[in-house]
């Protein structure tokens, strides 16, 4: 992770529990503090206009207000609890919630929440977790419910097209591999490829095996950054020809985490978080970890 704190956004138990439970968890193998982070808009009598900036005087006029604990007074205790020597910051700010949590993503890992899933068992992404994801320019974690309890795999999964981003994916996924104990298993996906006039399908085609190889070839380039800065760190490619989005998401369900790059080689320049990592975000079991190059 390489980053001084982790930064969780606290929301009512439902969109963020799993999220403060994993957060703290990184937190806690990573030897770093952890920064709770829950944003009010619109409460009567507390100070307005600067979105993002914590006001020293915000938790008593919000206990004050409503004569009872706040949300996250309730979640910092039940991680101090579970996490008794994990340094903790609890932050109350009066602003938007995407701005307020990006206010604190400098040297951090930002870690949202999502909420339930719809009839097509997708997650339904908030406005605050879609938000950070786009915006941020560190490193975002997007924890799904459930995902907390998950047994662990010892697996951390990286998707690897060649792009920027995916090489600074690599590094991340080495980087928690180390600290978690897992493996990495770095994927590349390849779809429909057309070779001398024939579509190129099955496995015994002679040239299904070359295209196997360059893209073989195209991960290693993009891996040697990472094996060279982790080389204690177990790295397994798998070079799969399907569906990417698929591929993905089968490979979280076998994954403790799953790094991947905001856009990859076919994303449009400038675009904020690619049609790929939107829709595996919205299906992946595991938690996400979205890397971005610049």
């Amino acid at each position: 992770m390489s980053k001084g704190h982790v930064v969780v956004g606290v929301d009512v138990p439902e969109t963020s529990g799993d999220a403060v439970k994993w957060a703290a968890r990184t937190a806690q193998v990573h030897g770093v503090p952890l920064t709770m982070v829950h944003a009010v808009e619109g409460v009567a009598g507390l100070p307005t206009g600067v979105v993002g900036a914590e006001d020293t005087t915000t938790r008593d006029l919000l206990q004050a207000t409503t004569e009872a604990e706040t949300t996250l007074d309730h979640a910092v205790a039940a991680v101090r609890e579970e996490f008794p020597d994990l340094a903790v910051n609890p932050v109350e700010i009066v602003g938007d919630n995407v701005k307020s949590l990006l206010a604190h993503q400098e040297d951090a890992l930002l870690v949202v929440g999502t909420g339930r899933r719809n009839s097509l068992s997708e997650l339904i992404l908030g406005s605050t977790s879609l938000g950070v994801a786009m915006h941020a320019s560190s490193p975002v974690a997007v924890v799904p419910p459930g995902s907390s309890g998950q047994e662990v795999r010892g697996v951390i999964s990286v998707a690897v097209d060649g792009s920027a981003d995916s090489a600074v994916a690599a590094r991340i996924a080495c980087q928690e591999a180390r600290v978690r104990g897992a493996k990495v298993v770095a994927i590349n996906t390849w779809g429909l490829e057309v070779v001398d006039g024939f579509v190129v399908t099955e496995s015994d085609q002679e040239q299904f095996a070359a295209i196997q190889q360059r893209q073989a070839d195209l991960v290693e380039r993009t891996l040697a950054g990472a094996r060279r800065d982790y080389p204690d760190v177990e790295i397994e490619v798998q070079v799969v020809h399907g569906r990417v989005i698929a591929t993905l998401v089968d490979w979280a369900a076998r994954s403790d985490l799953l790094v991947m790059g905001s856009r990859g080689l076919g994303g449009f320049s400038g675009k904020l978080l690619g049609s790929v990592s939107q829709r595996v975000l919205r299906q992946s079991t595991c938690p996400v970890m979205i890397a971005k190059s610049s």
